[in-house]
């Protein structure tokens, strides 16, 4: 164990203390939820208003042919731009947006808008030089051409604002699943660290004169509200709050345990730990001051529970960084950005709770049953937890969560066995006119009353979409189905 265990009973008010403070903060992200949906459409809203009450809406209907052309290029540039700063303020990671969405929602809604923004950036830029190509009389395929070669020449800000056009395709381009998963995460990240340049480069040309962004003082004041607001909290958030926690808690290794072959536990200590405002389940970005390890930071989750004087992860060798972490020495500094998640029990209804984890998924799981056990949020047999992995060896930290079940008078279920092709469960026995059951009725007879259950899922991808249809089947909501996908 990384930490000795002095759990508090499981008493029946301990637990609905625990819910009713899980419903209050679910209740707080619906709302805060909706209120930063809502604002996001406002904002789109109010720049497709400002265009057309600016005049856009004549040059839409009633303009030639190049005025079409360009207002339409002015438009989408807008809207562009707008989404773009709202996929920026997604990853400036503000805390009480993490908290309301997590990793895996915000990493959806910014795929999404960057799959909709960077189409929208080569609609505005092609339909300018379409529109400035047609009014200028340029016909034939080489006028467009032309035109761009006018452009490129015609002032420092538009060739700025095509170096920032091509930063943003380079990013979508490296976004595709094909390009990410033949990438290191390494390269992806210094990839998509070009967005804040784009966006930079971007600004010169916006707010130059003639601009719709320097139209009128209303549009001035709220593009230039919005850089800065988007600025603040980038660097606020993802620079200065980062290095100032780095500095105050002053973490350092203290050892390093392989825990089964290709695994191994770093544990670090520092100072006010108990300030640092983190929960099990969460991740944080961790940058070891050694010579081979420094450049680049990984998001890896808490293996236990905070207790204010430790703090641990486990890692699985998947690549040549986390295969170096083996070689860290005791001493070593420790940079932190963080805590990041919404993956923890802080949003658990239900007095029941099923834990699901695969691989090397089970470390914020094992961290999540850690903290019900030493602080009671669970009574004796409210918790199970299922643990898949192929074979025995890969069952990292299993003597921790035996020792963990056992205190909190819960259930662990190993399930060992190879993959099964469409199934998340090990081959299973039991067989009915020589079919294999459902996993969701698999699961229901080893989890019962599993409809009544909070389920936290974590492990692969692929593995977590199995899981997720298992449950849905077996009778557990959506809302009550939590995981965390530290996919990039």
């Amino acid at each position: 164990m990384s930490t000795t265990i002095a759990p508090h009973r499981g008493t029946p008010s301990r637990v609905r203390r625990a819910l009713r403070a899980g419903a209050d903060f679910r209740r707080w992200q619906a709302r805060t939820g909706d209120l930063l949906e809502t604002l996001a459409i406002a904002s789109l809203l109010a720049v497709v208003a400002q265009f057309l009450l600016g005049g856009g809406s004549h040059d839409l209907v009633a303009g030639t042919g190049s005025t079409m052309l360009v207002a339409v290029g002015r438009l989408t540039g807008l809207v562009a731009m707008d989404l773009l700063l709202i996929q920026l303020l997604l990853a400036a990671r503000v805390p009480w947006v993490d908290r309301v969405y997590g990793m895996d929602r915000a990493l959806k809604a910014h795929r999404i808008l960057g799959r909709v923004t960077v189409p929208l950036v080569l609609v505005h830029v092609g339909a300018i030089i379409l529109g400035y190509a047609v009014r200028d009389a340029l016909h034939g395929p080489f006028g467009p051409v032309v035109e761009t070669f006018r452009l490129l020449t015609g002032g420092s800000d538009l060739l700025f604002a095509f170096g920032a056009t091509a930063l943003l395709v380079v990013v979508a381009v490296t976004s595709v699943s094909i390009a990410r998963r033949k990438a290191s995460y390494e390269w992806w990240h210094v990839v998509h660290l070009t967005s804040y340049a784009a966006v930079v480069l971007a600004v010169p040309h916006e707010l130059s004169m003639g601009s719709d962004f320097t139209a009128s003082a209303w549009a001035r004041t709220y593009w230039w509200t919005l850089f800065v607001l988007v600025a603040a909290s980038v660097v606020w958030w993802r620079l200065l709050v980062p290095v100032a926690r780095s500095l105050r808690h002053g973490l350092r290794v203290s050892d390093v345990v392989e825990e089964s072959p290709g695994v191994w536990s770093v544990r670090m200590t520092g100072r006010d730990l108990d300030r640092l405002p983190v929960r099990a389940g969460q991740y944080l970005n961790w940058r070891f001051l050694s010579p081979r390890l420094f450049a680049s930071a990984h998001p890896w989750s808490l293996s236990s529970a905070p207790d204010g004087r430790h703090l641990r992860i486990t890692v699985r060798d998947l690549g040549d960084h986390s295969s170096r972490l083996a070689g860290l020495r005791p001493g070593t500094r420790v940079l932190f950005e963080g805590p990041y998640g919404a993956f923890t029990s802080r949003n658990r209804v239900r007095r029941r709770v099923l834990l699901l984890a695969a691989g090397i998924g089970v470390t914020p799981v094992r961290s999540i049953l850690e903290e019900l056990v030493r602080h009671g949020h669970a009574g004796p047999g409210d918790v199970t937890v299922v643990y898949r992995a192929n074979t025995e060896a890969e069952l990292a930290l299993r003597h921790e969560l035996e020792h963990l079940a056992e205190v909190g008078g819960h259930r662990l279920l190993l399930l060992v066995g190879p993959p099964v092709q469409g199934s998340w469960l090990p081959a299973g026995s039991t067989r009915r006119k020589g079919e294999q059951p459902s996993d969701a009725r698999r699961l229901a007879g080893l989890v019962p009353d599993l409809a009544r259950h909070e389920a936290y899922v974590c492990g692969p991808g692929t593995w977590m979409d199995l899981v997720h249809h298992s449950l849905r089947e077996g009778g557990i909501p959506k809302t009550h189905i939590h995981d965390e996908r530290f996919s990039w």
